[in-house]
């Protein structure tokens, strides 16, 4: 007869674990899901257990018939508080646990530890402001002779915050300690820079221990604060994975809400979750190496078939981003080259805000984010978006890349050959990157050239060698990108901000920079030295090259990579958004666009990508391009410009 618990595990459990496969459910072993909570966008206090005595269990009821319908269920048993005043907890038959000095019993549980009939006493003890304690242990037989089960680790910062406890059974031999500081918004900053929730779980000692034999602390968890915008939870789950009689433990872990200016998911999607196993052994609990690897990967699959449907497709791009937000929160090892971790270095540990013990979790998924590239390309070339699909694919470098992106970037951006036609003898004026170039076509495929003396005309010929060069009276077009009275002055890639960031003056005279989270993960956009591999470490403050498409008193339009972005200045709180091309601004001069604006050459993929609305996006390489800076296209994308050493070199494809 089919064992129709693992269904009903199944549907208990999140899709995620669905998805990775039931290891052994038998009907004998079955489990409710303990929930820690999370702790709320708004900071409100998390419920610190979902399962009350007597409720009904987690999970739809089982399929009419199943022959295990009525099988027992162990519910989840939560702590009862002290007695008044908390120094002293009455035992069964007469005997008194005092409270360690300095300590007062704050919550416990009445149970049998030790195997010898009579009801224990597992308390936490806690310090007069709360954020010190231990869980102890006063045996029924001599409850004078105290315990520590577990302590809470020094190291945890919770000034300032109020801290929330709670204790429970939630298996026949398994305690959870959860202690959750609630903290207002002035302790919650980037990524891992709040307070830390911290979980026990305490293995009780089964029958074949022996009577007297004491519990142990099988597993530390820590949950670091997410930014504000986000919500961190976790669920443990008590059931026999692998059938070898022992009851192993599940941590599914989520990630909820969105980092700003990221927009927040809705529905199904307003939550991605993922399992960490730990198998029950003699030794003690040892995590299972497949999870969550398996049901990272099976996220992955699902957004490349909902990638390639024309209904689904619009979707992918939000999903891949949470996605990539919850694998840096779940795995020290998610950005690409992560090193080793060592200890609790938080910045070897990029973002990961999930630690097991003493360290962070490592995944082992090194093709997790190629993966999510690969899929959010396909998507955006479903949807008609060519450009968006080549910064997808850009994003982990050449050396990323599998034949089958190399197959798909050459369809959207076929190669092309590009050589110089012709080199000025004017000298373009220097300009730092991220500036308006000194570059510019005109409408009648004129090229003006600014330098240091004014603007020089280079008139096109129809032989280019002959090409003739002329000072004119045109008023140099500034090199500063300038939006009203607001400067863009650089995008960074910092180890305390899970995005990159756009930095702005508010106006010439301004003391300080402003700050805009940019629609792209720290991990995402190009490098400041392109062609470099991303660092084993977080490597402090990283300014990255980037290409101004446009400015106007509405904000900034730049390109990093193929990656299109438009900041808006106009709310009273700065916003950016993805960009789709073509744009509809119109183009300054010295901007990496045509007169008419249609066309872009941006460096992407390795070399210069030049698109033209309505028509294909092509990758030049070869002649000068790969030293060539501050490029600009005529009408069309026939001919592009690029500052090349100390002259301005027009460029055709073949």
């Amino acid at each position: 007869m089919p064992d129709r618990s693992c269904s009903k595990l199944l549907r208990a459990l999140l899709p995620l674990l669905a998805a990775a496969g039931c290891d052994g459910c038998p009907s004998s072993r079955p489990y409710t899901p303990y929930t820690l909570g999370s702790a709320a966008p708004s900071g409100a206090p998390p419920p610190l257990s979902g399962v009350v005595p007597g409720a009904a269990t987690a999970g739809p009821e089982a399929d009419a018939g199943a022959p295990d319908a009525a099988a027992p269920r162990f519910t989840v048993v939560p702590s009862v508080p002290a007695p008044e005043g908390g120094k002293q907890w009455p035992l069964e038959g007469g005997p008194v646990a005092a409270a360690p000095t300095g300590r007062t019993f704050e919550t416990g549980l009445l149970l049998d530890v030790d195997g010898d009939g009579a009801r224990d006493l597992v308390a936490w003890a806690r310090s007069p402001d709360g954020l010190r304690g231990e869980l102890l242990l006063a045996p029924a037989a001599r409850p004078q002779a105290l315990r520590t089960l577990a302590a809470l680790p020094g190291d945890l910062d919770a000034q300032g915050c109020t801290p929330r406890v709670g204790l429970s059974q939630i298996g026949p031999s398994a305690l959870a300690f959860d202690f959750a500081p609630q903290c207002g918004g002035a302790h919650r900053g980037a990524a891992g820079t709040g307070p830390t929730r911290w979980i026990a779980v305490i293995r009780l000692p089964g029958p074949a221990a022996g009577a007297g034999a004491p519990p142990e602390l099988a597993l530390e968890l820590r949950l670091r604060a997410p930014p504000a915008e986000e919500a961190l939870s976790a669920s443990l789950e008590v059931a026999d994975r692998d059938a070898d009689g022992r009851d192993d433990l599940i941590v599914s872990v989520g990630l909820s809400g969105a980092l700003r200016p990221f927009p927040a998911p809705a529905g199904a999607a307003s939550e991605v979750r993922a399992p960490l196993v730990f198998l029950d052994r003699p030794a003690g609990l040892s995590r299972d190496a497949a999870q969550p690897g398996e049901a990272l990967r099976a996220l992955a699959a699902s957004l490349l078939r909902d990638a390639r449907g024309k209904s689904t497709a619009p979707a992918v791009a939000a999903s891949a981003q949470r996605l990539r937000r919850f694998h840096a929160a779940l795995c020290a090892d998610a950005e690409r080259g992560a090193g080793a971790t060592a200890g609790r270095d938080a910045a070897r540990a990029g973002e990961a805000l999930v630690w097991t013990g003493p360290g962070p979790v490592r995944c082992g998924e090194p093709g997790l984010a190629a993966a999510i590239d690969h899929a959010e390309a396909v998507a955006a070339s479903t949807r008609g978006a060519p450009l968006a699909a080549i910064a997808a694919l850009d994003r982990g470098g050449a050396e990323a890349r599998t034949k089958e992106d190399g197959k798909l970037l050459a369809k959207l951006a076929p190669p092309a050959t590009a050589a110089a036609v012709y080199r000025t003898a004017a000298a373009p004026q220097p300009t730092r990157t991220g500036a308006f170039g000194p570059l510019a076509f005109e409408a009648s495929g004129a090229l003006l050239v600014r330098t240091a003396q004014g603007v020089v005309r280079v008139d096109p010929a129809t032989s280019p060698a002959t090409s003739t060069e002329s000072a004119t009276d045109i008023p140099p077009w500034p090199a500063a990108v300038h939006a009203g009275p607001a400067e863009l002055v650089a995008v960074e890639r910092r180890c305390d901000a899970p995005t990159l960031l756009a930095l702005f003056r508010s106006s010439p005279d301004a003391v300080g920079e402003m700050e805009v989270p940019l629609p792209l993960l720290r991990g995402q956009g190009p490098r400041a030295r392109p062609g470099a591999a991303a660092p084993e470490r977080c490597a402090g403050t990283e300014r990255l090259p980037f290409v101004p498409l446009a400015a106007s008193e509405r904000g900034f339009d730049i390109a990093l990579g193929a990656a299109l972005i438009s900041i808006d200045l106009r709310a009273a709180a700065p916003a950016s958004s993805a960009l789709s091309f073509p744009l509809t601004t119109p183009a300054p001069q010295g901007a990496a666009r045509s007169p008419d604006g249609a066309t872009l050459a941006i460096p992407a993929a390795g070399g210069l990508l030049v698109a033209t609305a309505g028509g294909a996006a092509r990758l030049w390489t070869g002649g000068d391009l790969a030293q060539a800076t501050a490029c600009a296209p005529a009408n069309g994308g026939a001919r592009v410009a690029c500052v090349a050493g100390a002259a301005a070199v027009i460029f055709e494809a073949k």
